[in-house]
């Protein structure tokens, strides 16, 4: 059996850290900007989280994507 993933939604995640602890080591938090539009390319998000990275007060330390999809089996 075929297995078919349709994507339902999407969300763009810039991580940025923030500082460091008592042990040195970097603090991150999230920034998430959800309700991405699922069929935007990878190439597009990226020049939108890099415009959205010059306008953070800390430095990113990464930038990923999430897209929730359906999993349904196709006979």
């Amino acid at each position: 059996m075929a297995i078919v993933a349709t994507p339902l939604n999407s969300s763009l995640r810039i991580i940025v850290e923030t500082g460091v602890d008592e042990n040195n080591k970097p603090i991150y938090r999230t920034r998430s900007y959800n309700n991405v539009k699922t069929d935007a390319t990878d190439e597009d998000l990226m020049s939108v989280a890099n415009q959205l990275a010059d306008i953070q007060s800390h430095p990113v330390h990464a930038i990923r994507r999430t897209i929730e999809s359906e999993l349904t089996e196709v006979v």
